[in-house]
């Protein structure tokens, strides 16, 4: 289960490093017009998804090893991992609507 929870993470990690790269990534961006493209500042909010993927897919990561090292039951690592996940991932969303991120 160890290695479930760690591929979590390392699968957030390696797509905080391509929205950083390929900003279409992004859900809807690559659905709206140019002149809607031009009001978002993409560097700003690629560089804000990467950081939080990243984050997150990390914390992932420690919190399954600790938890491992300290004989928690899997079904409890699978919830505690699994909040951690939703907690983040809703508030990245949320910020990531907002409008910090337009021009």
């Amino acid at each position: 289960m160890l290695f479930v929870e760690s591929l979590v993470g390392i699968i957030l990690i390696i797509c905080g490093l391509l929205v950083k790269k390929y900003p279409n990534l992004i859900a809807g961006y690559n659905t709206m017009s140019e002149t809607e493209k031009k009001k978002i500042n993409i560097e700003r909010l690629s560089n804000y998804m990467h950081n939080s993927l990243i984050i997150i897919g990390a914390l992932s990561i420690i919190i399954s090893v600790i938890l491992f090292f300290l004989d928690v039951k899997e079904t409890y690592r699978l919830m505690i991992n699994t909040g951690i996940i939703l907690i983040g991932l809703m508030i990245m969303i949320f910020k990531g609507n907002s409008n910090a991120f337009r021009n």
